[in-house]
């Protein structure tokens, strides 16, 4: 008889050769540079960047933290080409990063441009108090100064070092996506804000083409499935997680709220068009008419836009003690005013406050007074919402007398606030027209307010944006002045800019109309409508005096009358004010006039306070909460996917599958399966997790596999059961905890398996 059987040691043709598991080598070892997947990180991390472009103005910050990432990946990269050990790279990735930070923020004073200084230490810090500045205050987008970009370059270059850490030293590339995630996430906490969904899929899909190049398989049925669906997740959340975070961070409830930066004047007309109006604080009040609150004093006048002084925060100057309000003669009369405030929906850096106050109590010591010019005071680090606080103002109530006595009295070195460069010869035309029969400046200035009130104006939020003029800068006035329509951010500006042309300083103050009174009682309450701005004009001996051109909205005090008497002055008038007025009145315009280069510097980041955005009440917030677990459980459903397709496999690879399942699974649940282990090491480690059932099963297991790979006898659906029992097993002995985690972030998903010295079987 022949025997045809084949030799021991021969395997039919048709049997495949597939390892029971994965032994590609150490894709991490020392001169494996894997420059695919280092390109593929840079580029999903600068995708992830690209989504942070509604925050802030231009485009050069972008490429600022391309080449910057791109150093700090490429040199680590570069080390572990040349052999270098994984951990000693990445710190030569972060050696590099920090010199090329210092290039972009060091503005000539680093050694050779990149090696830091003690005067770059210095100047790093502050343009950290400059960004804190802009970061708490401004509204975005914003300007990208060196302090802000100094921020991005760091922040990013940060981000690039982790990604290379969590993919090459901790070996988990696929929690890089933690960090892509964080990135994608920031522009939905900033209100008024819209996330970019075109640059949240790009970074999705460099994700999932991070994880293919990282596990080096190609993507299955499954992964592209789970691919098109994070992309579906990611433009959901980012329509949906800005409205539903607004509430719970905004501490808002189901209402809508306002919020101010360090200038609000710019955004005003939107609040103001905000449709329902909303309480955002209430107040009792001694005086009978109510209280103007101011929260900032717009003195820099570039031409396009007003601004707040150029002026940071003294430390010492706390609200404990209050300097005297400049320009006010001791003769002058005054009233005293006592109100306490309690903000509701109110987030801004400013204290609303009447003025020029004298006291403030119930506020911490993180409340600074800006300075002497006007008494307005702000915090770099907390917003008002919420506050509740008291504060005793004295504003002039001067007689005729006094106002004439005033007169004489030239203005102390106030050039700052009569700057009016470039003003069209249209505007100081009619500034003089208007004028032409003042005895005095200010008889000018109360002609000014009348011209507004009295005459052909009109108040209209909507008339401005129709026919493109709302805004404040020469070339908006100039069209308001012929359209003659406007609200009270047109109205301020061209009086203040008016009064200007004639020498006379002015400002803006930004701030609201004192809202309206709940009967005879003390009791008032301000709403979004009545947010506003007014011109402050400023005569020595009276000091800043406030006045409402706007036609329609506010009070004029019953003092703002013309007096008729020719103004006659002398060089000595100055001197009659007291010692101590004009003292301050020099110290805050030696301080405003010549700021720093640093203080120039935030002065043009500072933009427009934000526009709360309305919240659409707890439906929002448990449907972006729910968006938030379905993305936690991706992890969970791939792997699950996964086992489920293994364990479905048909013959000639059932077992094979089956046998990788349960490998996989021991790995999740903590156990260090060593990949380049025999068949027997492996279930003889796995043997130690399991109960007398679940041995029994691996013992099956592994001999069915053995079988199919080496005897070219296809298992049957057996070696599946026994798989599906010896996972049982598994987990009834790992503990709650390890069962967890093993069900969230699967090991075996997102960490490559480490090859360790070969034990005997």
């Amino acid at each position: 008889m022949v025997d045809l059987r084949p030799p021991a040691d021969v395997r039919p043709p048709s049997t495949r050769e597939v390892p029971l598991s994965r032994e590609p080598g150490d894709r991490f070892a020392p001169g494996n540079a894997r420059w695919p997947l280092t390109a593929l990180l840079w580029l999903t991390l600068m995708m992830a960047v690209g989504s942070l472009h509604p925050l802030f103005q231009g485009s050069g910050w972008w490429f600022a933290a391309a080449v910057v990432s791109a150093l700090v990946l490429g040199a680590a990269g570069a080390a572990r080409a040349a052999h270098w050990p994984s951990v000693v790279a990445s710190a030569a990735g972060l050696i590099v990063g920090v010199l090329g930070s210092t290039a972009f923020v060091s503005g000539g004073t680093a050694l050779l441009g990149i090696i830091p200084t003690a005067e770059t230490i210095d100047r790093i810090r502050v343009l950290t108090e400059q960004a804190r500045d802009a970061i708490v205050s401004d509204e975005a987008p914003i300007v990208v100064g060196d302090a802000m970009l100094g921020v991005i370059v760091v922040t990013v270059a940060a981000g690039a070092l982790l990604v290379d850490l969590l993919s090459r030293v901790s070996r988990m590339p696929g929690l890089t996506g933690v960090v892509f995630a964080i990135v994608l996430v920031v522009p939905s906490f900033i209100p008024d804000v819209d996330p970019s969904w075109v640059w949240v899929v790009l970074t999705v899909l460099g994700y999932v083409a991070v994880l293919v190049v990282s596990t080096g398989r190609r993507p299955s049925r499954t992964s592209i499935v789970t691919a098109v669906a994070a992309v579906v997740v990611a433009g959901v959340v980012t329509s949906l997680l800005p409205v539903s975070l607004a509430s719970p961070l905004s501490n808002l409830g189901t209402g809508t709220g306002i919020s101010t930066g360090v200038n609000p004047v710019i955004n005003l007309g939107k609040d103001l068009r905000r449709g329902t109006a909303v309480d955002v604080l209430s107040y009792t009040s001694s005086s009978a008419q109510g209280d103007y609150l101011k929260l900032v004093d717009l003195v820099d006048f570039s031409g396009t836009r007003w601004s707040p002084a150029s002026v940071r925060l003294d430390g010492k100057n706390t609200v404990e003690k209050l300097p005297q309000a400049p320009g006010i003669a001791k003769s002058t009369r005054r009233d005293t005013v006592t109100t306490d405030v309690s903000v509701n929906l109110l987030r801004s850096p400013y204290l609303p406050i009447p003025v020029p106050a004298t006291a403030i109590t119930g506020v911490d010591s993180k409340w600074k007074y800006v300075d002497a010019s006007g008494v307005t005071v702000r915090s770099t680090s907390e917003g008002s919402q919420g506050l509740d606080y008291k504060v005793t103002s004295r504003p002039v109530d001067p007689t005729r007398s006094q106002i004439v006595r005033s007169l004489d009295k030239a203005p102390a070195g106030l050039s700052a606030y009569e700057s009016v460069a470039g003003v069209p010869a249209s505007i100081t035309r009619l500034a003089k027209k208007v004028t032409s029969g003042a005895a005095n400046p200010f008889d000018a200035a109360v002609q000014l307010q009348d011209y507004f009130r009295n005459g052909e104006f009109t108040y209209s939020e909507d008339t401005p944006v129709r026919e493109g003029y709302d805004g404040s800068g020469l070339d908006m006035v100039e069209t308001f002045l012929k359209r003659k329509s406007g609200y009270c951010v047109h109205f301020a500006s061209a009086m203040a800019v008016m009064a200007r042309t004639l020498g006379i300083p002015s400002r803006i103050a930004v701030g609201f109309l004192p809202g309206t009174q709940e009967g005879s009682s003390e009791n008032w309450t301000v709403t979004s409508n009545d947010l506003h701005t007014w011109p402050e004009l400023y005569f020595q001996g009276l000091g800043w005096i406030p006045f409402e051109p706007t036609v329609g909205q506010g009070t004029t005090s019953s003092y703002l009358q013309q007096t008729g008497t020719e103004a006659t002055p002398s060089s000595s008038a100055t001197s009659s004010a007291s010692a101590s007025d004009s003292a301050t009145a020099q110290a805050t315009t030696s301080t405003t006039a010549a700021p720093t280069t640093a203080q120039v510097t935030t002065s043009a980041s500072a933009a427009t306070g934000t526009s709360g955005r309305s919240v659409g009440g707890a439906p929002f917030a448990v449907v972006g909460a729910a968006i938030l677990v379905l993305v936690a459980l991706l992890p969970w459903w791939l792997r699950t996917s996964r086992r489920r397709r293994r364990l479905g496999q048909d013959p000639p690879d059932t077992a094979l599958w089956a046998w990788r399942e349960v490998v996989d699974t021991a790995r999740d649940l903590g156990v260090s399966v060593d990949p380049a282990a025999t068949p027997q090491a492996t279930a003889a480690l796995v043997r130690e997790r399991l109960d007398a059932p679940g041995a029994s099963a691996l013992e099956r297991l592994l001999a069915g596999t053995q079988r199919e790979r080496f005897g070219d006898l296809p298992a049957g659906a057996i070696v599946q059961d026994d798989a599906r029992t010896v996972i049982r097993s598994l987990r009834q002995g790992a503990g709650p905890v390890a069962r967890c985690v093993a069900a969230l972030v699967p090991r075996s998903l997102f960490v490559e398996a480490r090859p360790q010295t070969a034990q005997g079987a």
